[in-house]
């Protein structure tokens, strides 16, 4: 009987208590019985230095790099970290960050979803020389961790058995049972003249909840957080949508990965904080409650990309969808006011034929939208597709965001929407700076 392999999970369990000597010894255990896990998890304290245990990067590199090679794309990510930061007696490379990243990023897990973003930052620093030093390394690494090439094994020819001599019609038998007579079992024959037990019925186990409904169930626990999963023909999930801080995409990369470790989960999350990610989260409560539904409304910004610097001008081009609709398109900005660009006070809403497109913002229609200044970051664009003009009365261009969101609720409720012919939400986050 082979030895019980450590459970790294209590690893796990007892570094999220804080418990790190504990963490510590349960990951040593896995760690010298090669598992990944266990060798990521000690490199992690290493890297931060957990507890007692003074911060270590060497060490950490260490750990991390036995994990790496056995294809844990978190190790690699954070290997790229720790060498693009350097640390005491540990001089950054950026050479060996890019190495780390672009192995991350070609390892197609979810963690390439920030090892993408992290090299894109490392692009805007590194050398040429550096950068061609990284693709050798990259080759090397990829060359000595590629897959042997295993010889066919030879068949080997057991030797002949001495005749049973001792039951001449018995044609099964089991080697190293001792009833040599008896079929094979896992269970010890009944012997002659004894009443045979009942077999016991296997314990049931409770039924595992599905790995979506466990992701669902814990995204309700970040707050701020609109984020929508869907599931393709081919059963690959897409995690979409914003959450408030780094930390939380963060763990929601982790939640991911462990919940579907075949890699099939796809994460595009953007950071949107408060208040803005509220106006997001409204925006979706209306949609989970059936005020929007889905539809093929055509959104883009004319000047070919999401960035918007201060008084550029906004051009934004809708088309319909197959039927004709009325708008409105609004901002919200990062300090949780909305303004409304269009329609303003006074004037109807804009209608769109049938799959008609038309240009907003053209300052030759009397529409001049410019972006505005502090604070910069992210903010949000959205376009409400209606087939019947939505009412919300007398309204200033400019308000909180939260006035206007409980109104529009409200009206959408009152509303009448057609079979086939869904109001129709389309939003665009949009970087801007000075």
């Amino acid at each position: 009987m082979s030895p019980a392999r450590p459970d790294t999970a209590a690893g796990r369990d007892a570094y999220d208590k804080g418990d790190y000597k504990r963490a510590m010894a349960e990951w040593q255990a896995g760690a010298d019985h090669n598992d990944p896990s266990a060798e990521f998890g000690l490199g992690s304290l290493y890297e931060f230095g957990a507890g007692d245990l003074k911060q270590n990067y060497k060490q950490a590199d260490y750990w991390y790099r036995k994990a790496a090679g056995q294809g844990n794309v978190e190790a690699q990510y954070r290997l790229a970290l720790i060498w693009a930061v350097g640390g005491d007696d540990f001089p950054a490379d950026l050479a060996e960050a890019y190495k780390w990243v672009t192995v991350a990023v070609d390892s197609k897990g979810v963690w390439s979803t920030l090892a993408v973003d992290l090299k894109s930052q490392l692009d805007k620093v590194i050398s040429a020389g550096q950068r061609a030093d990284a693709e050798k390394r990259v080759a090397a690494w990829k060359e000595a961790h590629a897959p042997k090439k295993e010889e066919p094994p030879v068949a080997m020819v057991p030797p002949a058995r001495p005749a049973d001599t001792t039951n001449k019609g018995s044609a099964t038998g089991c080697p190293g049972w001792p009833f040599p007579t008896l079929p094979c079992t896992e269970q010890f024959p009944a012997l002659l003249g004894s009443p045979t037990p009942p077999r016991a019925p296997p314990p049931q186990r409770p039924a595992a909840r599905p790995p979506l409904d466990e992701l669902n169930e814990a995204l309700k626990q970040i707050d701020c957080a609109a984020v929508r999963t869907q599931t393709s023909t081919q059963s690959a999930v897409s995690i979409s949508g914003t959450v408030p801080d780094a930390g939380q995409k963060t763990r929601l990369i982790q939640l991911a990965e462990r919940l579907f470790p075949d890699e099939r989960a796809e994460v595009t999350v953007d950071v949107v904080p408060p208040p803005l990610c509220r106006t997001l989260v409204e925006l979706q409560g209306m949609r989970s409650a059936g005020l929007f539904g889905e539809g093929a409304l055509g959104l883009r910004l004319n000047n070919g990309s999401l960035q918007l610097r201060e008084n550029n001008p906004i051009k934004l081009e809708v088309r319909a969808p197959a039927y004709p609709i009325n708008l409105r398109i609004d901002y919200f900005t990062l300090d949780g006011q909305v303004l409304h660009l269009t329609p303003v006070p006074g004037q109807p809403a804009p209608r769109l034929a049938t799959g008609a497109a038309r240009l907003f913002g053209n300052p030759a229609n009397g529409e001049i939208w410019n972006a505005g200044g502090e604070p910069f970051g992210t903010e949000l664009i959205s376009v409400i597709a209606t087939v019947s003009p939505v009412d919300l009365g007398s309204r200033s261009q400019v308000e909180q965001a939260a006035d206007y969101l409980r109104d529009l609720r409200r009206a959408l409720g009152q509303a009448n929407a057609r079979p086939g012919q869904p109001n129709v939400l389309g939003t665009l986050l949009v970087k801007t700076s000075r």
